[in-house]
């Protein structure tokens, strides 16, 4: 353990902290990781945990980890996504884990992982989601995993994935939301969990 910053790499464009492991976008559009690799959500093809970044590929964009997962926007714009998928959360179809990288599907403009859940957002503005789904926090109106993305509405330009809800801007920039909502934190003036967006704000 660290009291004080540690200086660790150079060079760096883009950082993503999941539940124990790290993902690194360097300058150059490599993408590195360290940490826990139970799962598999280094992507290295291992199960090994490494306390040193280990360089994973090239050509990556964007990067977001989730609870144990990992998912990757390439240079393309390209899903891929490796780790546990027990809900179903990587969107490939399957509930089962993945230790390299796996396409999931193409045209796509932003990713969020949540803790075992997955937002993406489609080059036309529409909104997807897989993984768990307990407290609704797709938005579809339902409590179903999914293990294949499914669209949720159009018409988005920001997405958020909390551990269990979701926080989405809409192009006319109001903000809506869905999911957990014990601690309020939908922000809907309610303490109940949502499984459809709710307005939040109104520009």
């Amino acid at each position: 353990n660290r009291n004080s910053l540690v200086k660790i790499a150079d060079g760096i464009k883009s950082i993503s902290a999941g539940r124990y492991h790290t993902l690194v976008l360097k300058s150059d559009n490599s993408l590195w990781a360290c940490g826990l690799n139970d799962y598999g959500q280094l992507c290295d093809g291992t199960n090994i945990s490494r306390n040193t970044l280990v360089k994973i590929a090239d050509g990556i964009k964007a990067i977001s980890t989730g609870g144990y997962y990992t998912l990757v926007l390439k240079s393309d714009n390209s899903l891929w996504a490796c780790g546990r998928n027990d809900y179903g959360q990587l969107g490939d179809g399957t509930t089962t884990n993945r230790s390299t990288l796996v396409n999931i599907v193409d045209g796509i403009k932003s990713i969020s992982a949540g803790y075992y859940f997955t937002l993406v957002l489609k080059s036309d503005n529409s909104l997807w989601a897989c993984g768990r789904n307990r407290y609704g926090q797709f938005g579809d109106g339902t409590t179903t995993d999914r293990n294949s993305l499914v669209k949720i509405t159009d018409g988005i330009k920001a997405i958020s994935a909390g551990t269990s809800h979701t926080m989405v801007l809409k192009t006319d920039n109001s903000l809506w939301a869905c999911g957990f909502n014990s601690y309020g934190q939908l922000g809907d003036g309610s303490t109940t969990d949502r499984n459809t967006l709710v307005s939040v704000f109104l520009p």
